[in-house]
């Protein structure tokens, strides 16, 4: 029986004890689909005939399972990898290797020939290879050999280039190419009857499903207030909330869901920086159709959350440490931001938290000035929040207007660099062979994209603050007491940028209030302002 593992071999059985020429073979299927079909046995079965009548008993067969030889170089494919190490074995002592034809072990020309048959060739000599579709030993080098690879590379490429063609005109009609439907969503397929006969020619709507997608906003509404993907994903699993594979959840499943636009309304596609790898563009690198299908997430919610992602990456990622105020108190003598220490002597029942001035080494117990923070803030919680109110009234349109003309500015730039394009496109006998100038372009363009989408954001806020969609509402609600560590390091995080300690007259100074709660558009207006 032949297994079906990814990357493993499989062995065979001897028809003849009495044979002493050990071989392997390797065969490979292209696609999940192919896992219950015929194809793994049917290559197995003539790579076991062809050998019995070359005179090697096939000891091995590797399968390389549901990889594509188009994408993925041999050197990338584990079974292929196994093949060479058993190939090269000198406790194996095998001699031959067969291989049903050349499309079952390349569809790129040249990798197999380089990377296989050259490096066994060269270390073992005496290493003869076959394939069942040949007469006699197979040759790389061989016109036929050549010729194989070659229409089976050509094969692929009009396959993709058939699939590609396929996306683009279901991108044109605004749907959505041969992906799987994100988690919050589920297909529907109204007024029509699924049969097995043709479930592939049956179009579904998206649509949002209820019971995920309060799960997909659940776990938005805990990053908006400062709680990890990590205790985010500890949370569900402790919960027993399934995960969209029906496994434990991961704090990189979180991230994923995080920063996935679908959940705006928009349909992201070409995000991955390459077919073999998972890692994501960056946004305003990839594409976007806008309102695509309705919104599990609202504006609003999207980029709290992710001003809260950021404001926790400058301030130290432990959101849940009881140290709430580090990076917020300043020694006003000194300057100095006071750090956080345990002074817990080794055998004390007691533990003593600090924040201390690395200068004057003057220092604040902990549980002290937290509940002096928690008190003054308390008292003045409503005051606050109006001041805030009228802060953004009269610093939100300037900054909008400064925001703006860096936009326009940005749109020029890429104005000039597309006029560039065309040149370069148009004339191509003014540019010198060895002319790097379309890759600078490139480049440019890229980074200048991806700050456009950055000005378009941050123009989205203001819009939404002047509409009157802010929090403080919201905040207005809260009772400071009821929040954890990490929602109290936000909050604290999201309206002041330091709290100044005054250690000589034992005051506390609250000093530059920020634009809560979207600090963010602050700290843009400053970037771009420098």
């Amino acid at each position: 029986m032949i297994s079906s593992r990814k990357g493993m071999y499989v062995k065979m059985s001897p028809l003849n004890d009495n044979k002493s020429k050990n071989a392997i073979g390797i065969a490979r299927r292209s696609d999940i689909k192919q896992q219950h079909n015929a194809s793994i046995e049917t290559q197995s079965e003539e790579i076991r005939l062809r050998a019995t009548r070359e005179g090697y008993n096939i000891v091995d067969i590797f399968i390389d399972d549901a990889n594509s030889a188009y994408h993925k170089v041999v050197t990338r494919r584990k079974a292929m990898n196994e093949l060479l190490e058993a190939a090269l074995s000198a406790d194996l002592n095998i001699e031959a290797i067969f291989f049903y034809e050349e499309s079952r072990v390349s569809r790129q020309f040249y990798d197999f020939t380089l990377f296989i048959h050259d490096v066994i060739k060269k270390e073992k000599p005496y290493m003869r290879f076959f394939s069942t579709c040949t007469f006699g030993e197979w040759d790389p080098y061989k016109v036929e050999s050549i010729i194989k690879f070659a229409t089976a590379a050509s094969e692929s490429v009009t396959k993709s280039r058939r699939a590609k063609d396929g996306q683009k005109n279901a991108l044109s009609k605004k749907e959505r190419p041969g992906s799987k439907v994100p988690f919050g969503y589920k297909l529907n397929f109204p007024n029509v009857e699924v049969t097995e006969d043709h479930p592939k020619n049956i179009k579904g709507e998206q649509v949002i499903d209820p019971d995920t997608a309060r799960i997909v906003l659940f776990i938005f509404h805990l990053a908006s207030w400062g709680h990890s993907q990590k205790s985010i994903a500890d949370l569900l699993n402790n919960s027993g909330v399934s995960s969209p594979k029906g496994m434990e959840w991961s704090s990189g499943t979180i991230d994923y869901i995080l920063d996935n636009d679908h959940y705006l309304g928009h349909l992201p596609w070409n995000i991955r920086v390459s077919r073999n790898t998972s890692r994501k563009k960056q946004r305003g690198e990839y594409n976007l159709i806008f309102n695509h299908h309705e919104p599990i997430i609202n504006v609003r919610l999207w980029n709290l959350t992710h001003q809260t992602i950021e404001l926790h990456k400058r301030n130290g990622k432990n959101n849940s440490s009881s140290f709430f105020l580090r990076g917020l108190l300043c020694c006003q003598k000194c300057n100095e931001f006071l750090i956080p220490k345990n002074e817990t002597p080794q055998y004390s029942k007691r533990t003593y938290l600090v924040y201390r001035c690395p200068s004057c080494k003057k220092k604040l117990v902990m549980e002290d000035i937290h509940d002096v923070i928690l008190k003054e803030l308390s008292s003045k919680w409503y005051v606050m929040l109006a001041n805030m109110e009228q802060n953004i009234v009269k610093l939100i349109s300037k900054r909008k207007s400064k925001i703006e003309q860096h936009r326009n500015s940005i749109k020029e730039q890429l104005q000039v660099i597309t006029y560039k394009e065309d040149f370069l496109f148009n004339s191509p006998e003014k540019v010198t062979q060895n002319s790097d100038w379309d890759f600078i372009l490139s480049i440019s363009k890229t980074k200048l994209n991806k700050e456009l989408s950055k000005a378009n954001t941050f123009i989205e806020h203001i819009n939404l603050l002047e509409e009157g969609q802010s929090s403080n509402k919201l905040f207005s609600l809260l009772k400071l007491n009821n929040l954890k560590d990490a929602e109290l390091r936000t909050l604290l995080l999201t309206i002041f940028k330091r709290i100044n300690v005054d250690f000589e007259n034992g005051k506390l100074l609250y000093v530059d209030y920020k634009l809560a709660p979207f600090t963010e558009i602050d700290q843009y207006f400053e970037t771009i302002n420098q």
